[in-house]
């Protein structure tokens, strides 16, 4: 199924980049609140045919991305170890989620409630539910017949080397995060801790 590809990608790229899943089309939609009055949570069931559309073309859309940066990150670990990694997930990864973006006529982006880069901040309809930690994958009406989604990210074993205890972390590792990251806060992560999510917006037309 395409919707369990996309978010099986994520989690595989998360556990690569660094950034068991439920299925997203029968999950219940999060009972929280959100602080912009204009979006709400809705269950997945109880969307328009057209608002299906929007969700699935915000899903290709993450598959593509998680497609294309999985494959500098491969690239990268197999040609310079995990410093490598660290510098397209600094460098390449917007990029990526930029052209991505056009060329599905998405918004699309990763955040965290414990940012490396200071950079991914959540959009406003996900703030609350970012602060929260919601758990499951959230889906989102907005004011202007928007369908967004914030889809979350398990961390992996793999993501230890650079999102676990900093006294186990190599030392080229740590001077690549200092570089890149002076004020990252996004270490100390355990296997299946909430590393962050994943979220698109798809608008009406």
């Amino acid at each position: 199924m395409k919707t369990q590809m996309a978010v099986a990608v994520i989690a595989l790229l998360l556990a690569v980049a660094c950034s068991g899943q439920p299925e997203v089309e029968k999950a219940p939609a999060e009972e929280v609140a959100v602080v912009d009055t204009g979006w709400t949570t809705v269950a997945v069931d109880d969307l328009s045919e057209t608002q299906k559309a929007q969700q699935q073309r915000g899903l290709d859309a993450i598959q593509a991305m998680a497609g294309s940066l999985m494959g500098e990150l491969t690239t990268a670990l197999d040609e310079d170890g995990p410093d490598g990694a660290i510098e397209v997930c600094s460098m390449r990864a917007p990029e990526i989620a930029a052209v991505i973006s056009n060329e599905y006529g998405v918004l699309l982006g990763r955040t965290s409630h414990r940012l490396r880069n200071q950079s991914n901040l959540p959009p406003e309809w996900a703030a609350e539910l970012v602060r929260d930690e919601v758990a499951g994958p959230t889906w989102l009406v907005g004011p202007d017949g928007q369908v967004a989604g914030l889809l979350p990210i398990p961390t992996k074993a793999e993501c230890g080397m650079c999102h676990g205890s900093r006294e186990d972390m190599a030392d080229e590792v740590l001077a690549k995060l200092d570089e890149y990251y002076p004020a990252d806060a996004a270490t100390d992560f355990a296997e299946g801790d909430l590393r962050g999510w994943i979220w698109v917006e798809a608008p009406k037309s």
